[in-house]
C-alpha cells in the first residue's frame, strides 16, 4: 500500500501591518515552517499570510477565506494546519478551543511546531490551556498598560492618537510627539465656531457654508469637531474606577478661546436661544422665516404664484390660516426700515465719539468683571467643600454627590474660561478709533450692500440687525426687537434729526438702552461684526 504524504497548510500571522511590511517575522515563520515539513515528510499545500491584527477569527480576512474553502472541500485537501506558536493561532482561550473543535470535526489537526501537542491525548489540553492563557494574560496586561499610559498622557495635556481635523501629527527632534495647526483646515474650523456662536445660521447650514469655503469634513465629523474641547486647548481625560472625567490643559496651540467654545456648546445644547435661518430661499423672499403671522403667531413661509405673464411672490401662513401678503411690499418696507440705520451726514462722527467714550472705562470694567468672576469661582469651590463634608457625614448619597460635584466643576470651567478671555482682551491694546472708522465706512454703504448682496448675505444681515421675527401690522412689517448696536445708530440718527428742528435733547454716552419688560434679551453683536457680515463670503 502506498504511503501518501499528509498535506499541511502553513498559517503565518503577524500582529501589525508594520511587522508585515518592515519586519522579518513573516519570512522567519515561513522558513521555519517549510523546514519542519521537509524534516517530517509533509507536503506543503497552501501558505496563508495574515497581516491583520484581530482578537477573534471572524475578523481575520485570510483565515475567514481559508475556513470557507475548507468547509467547501470538507477538509479533503488538507490534513494539518501548522503555525510556529499557539499565540500565532489565538490569544483567546475560548476562541481557540472553539476553532480547534471546528477543525477537528473536518479531520484537520491544528498544531504549533515550537509547542507541539498531541491533541488526541486528553492531558495535552492542559498544556494547550497554559500556552494560550499565557498569551491571553500577556495581551490583557499590555492592553491595561496602554490604557494607563494613554490616560497619563492625557493628564499631562498630550493628544493621544491621530490628530483631529485642523491639526497634524508632528515629531520633535527628541522623538516626542505633538500636534500642530494645519492650514487651511484650521481657519475653516475657526470660522465655523465663530459663525455658530453668532447664532445666525443653523448647524447644518454652517457646515455646508464651511464646505463651500473649502473645509473637507463630513457631516458626522463636523458635529464631532464642534463638540471637541481640543480646539480650545483642552484634552478630555476619560473616567476610571477612581476618578470622573475631566478636562486637562493641553500642550498644543488652541484654535479658539474657551469662552467661544462654551458659547457654541450652549447653543448646541439649547441653553442659548438663537435666531437660526435656512440658506435655501428665493432671492425675492429674503424675509422668509423672519416673519410671523399677526393672526396665529406662526412663522410665515413664502412662495411664488404663477400669473398671466410672470411669477408673483407672497409671504403667507400655513393652512388653515389664510394670511397672505405681497412680497414686494414687505421687502420694500424692510428696505425703508434699513435706511434708518445708515448714519446720516455728520452723525457718524458723533457715533464714533459715543463708542470711544464708552471704551474709556474698559480698565475699570475689567476689574469689576474680574472680581465678580473670581467671587463666583470661590462660591462654587465652597459648594464642593460643603457637599464633600455632607458626604463624609453620611448626609448625602455618593451618586448625588457626584452629580452636584460634576455640575460645580463644569461651572468653574466655564467661569475660568470667561476670566481668561477678559484677561486676554485686557492685554490687547485696541485702537478703537481706527476700528470704528473702518466700521462706519461700511455702515454708510449698508443699504447698497443689502440690495446688491446675495440671498445668504441679505439673510445674514437681517438676522444680525433684527434678532426677533417681524410681524405684519396694517400690511407693513413691524418688529419690537432690534440689535443693540443698530439701535444705538437709530437713536443717534433720530435724536439729531429732532435737534435740527429746535428740540433740545441730551445724547447719553453710555449703552444704557433698556428694552421693555417681556422682551427676551437681544443677541449682541459689535458694529464691526455687523459691517463685516455684509461683505462676508
Amino acid at each position: 500500500m502506498l504511503n501518501v504524504k499528509k498535506i499541511a497548510y502553513l498559517y503565518i500571522r503577524v500582529s501589525t501591518d508594520e511587522q508585515a511590511d518592515r519586519g522579518f517575522s513573516q519570512r522567519d515563520q515561513d522558513q521555519r515552517l517549510h523546514e519542519y515539513c521537509e524534516r517530517n515528510d509533509l507536503q506543503v499545500g497552501k501558505v496563508i499570510y495574515e497581516d491583520y491584527s484581530a482578537k477573534t477569527f471572524k475578523k481575520r480576512p485570510a483565515w475567514s477565506k481559508l475556513l470557507a474553502d475548507l468547509k467547501k472541500t470538507k477538509g479533503k485537501k488538507c490534513n494539518m494546519i501548522l503555525f510556529t506558536k499557539w499565540d500565532r493561532f489565538s490569544r483567546n482561550t475560548a476562541n481557540a478551543y472553539n476553532m480547534i473543535d471546528v477543525l477537528t470535526a473536518m479531520n484537520i489537526e491544528p498544531n504549533a511546531i515550537d509547542q507541539y501537542l498531541d491533541l488526541k491525548v486528553p492531558e495535552s489540553r492542559i498544556m494547550l490551556a497554559i500556552y494560550i492563557a499565557s498569551a491571553e494574560v500577556d495581551n490583557l496586561r499590555r492592553g491595561l498598560n496602554v490604557v494607563v499610559g494613554m490616560r497619563r498622557g492625557r493628564l499631562e495635556g498630550r493628544w493621544m492618537g491621530k490628530a483631529p481635523a485642523g491639526y497634524v501629527n508632528k515629531i520633535r527632534e527628541d522623538k516626542t510627539k505633538y500636534i500642530e495647526l494645519q492650514e487651511p483646515e484650521a481657519s475653516h474650523i475657526k470660522w465655523a465656531f465663530k459663525t455658530l456662536a453668532e447664532g445666525t445660521y443653523a448647524t447644518d447650514v454652517t457646515w455646508n457654508l464651511a464646505r463651500e469655503r473649502g473645509m473637507k469634513c463630513k457631516r458626522n465629523t463636523f458635529w464631532a469637531v464642534i463638540r471637541n474641547p481640543v480646539y480650545c486647548g483642552k484634552v478630555v481625560v476619560p473616567p476610571d474606577e477612581h476618578n470622573d472625567m475631566f478636562l486637562s490643559d493641553g500642550k498644543h496651540q488652541p484654535l479658539i478661546s474657551e469662552k467661544l467654545f462654551w458659547e457654541v456648546q450652549d447653543i448646541l445644547n439649547g441653553r442659548s436661544k438663537v435666531q437660526s435661518i435656512k440658506a435655501e430661499t428665493p432671492l425675492n423672499l429674503p424675509l422668509r422665516g423672519f416673519l410671523y403671522c399677526p393672526f396665529c403667531n406662526r412663522t410665515l413661509t413664502g412662495s411664488p404664484s404663477k400669473g398671466r405673464s410672470e411669477y408673483y411672490y407672497y409671504y403667507h401662513c400655513k393652512s388653515p390660516c389664510k394670511a397672505r401678503f405681497k412680497g414686494d411690499d414687505i421687502n420694500k418696507d424692510f428696505e425703508r426700515e434699513l435706511l434708518k440705520f445708515v448714519p446720516k451726514p455728520g452723525m457718524a462722527e458723533l457715533y464714533k465719539k459715543v463708542i470711544c467714550d464708552i471704551t474709556v472705562d474698559d480698565k475699570e470694567n475689567f476689574e469689576v468683571s474680574r472680581k465678580k468672576l473670581i467671587s463666583e469661582i470661590s462660591d462654587q469651590n465652597n459648594i464642593i467643600t460643603k457637599i464633600r463634608a455632607m458626604l463624609l457625614s453620611d448626609d448625602l448619597h455618593i451618586d448625588d454627590y457626584k452629580i452636584m460635584k460634576s455640575k460645580c466643576e463644569e461651572k468653574i470651567t466655564r467661569l475660568e474660561a470667561e476670566l481668561n478671555d477678559i484677561k486676554d482682551k485686557a492685554a490687547i491694546k485696541t485702537d478703537y478709533a481706527t476700528l470704528v472708522d473702518e466700521a462706519l465706512k461700511r455702515l454708510k454703504k449698508l443699504y447698497e450692500l443689502y440690495c446688491n448682496g446675495t440671498i445668504e448675505q441679505k439673510r445674514y444681515l437681517i438676522g444680525s440687525i433684527f434678532p426677533a421675527e417681524w410681524t405684519i401690522f396694517e400690511n407693513k412689517g413691524r418688529t419690537e426687537k432690534v440689535n443693540l448696536a443698530a439701535l444705538l445708530i437709530y437713536q443717534i440718527n433720530n435724536t439729531l434729526r429732532h435737534k435740527k428742528t429746535g428740540v433740545r435733547t441730551k445724547i447719553r454716552t453710555n449703552s444704557g438702552l433698556v428694552l421693555p419688560k417681556g422682551v427676551e434679551p437681544v443677541c449682541y453683536i459689535s458694529v464691526n461684526q455687523l459691517a463685516n457680515a455684509l461683505i462676508s463670503d
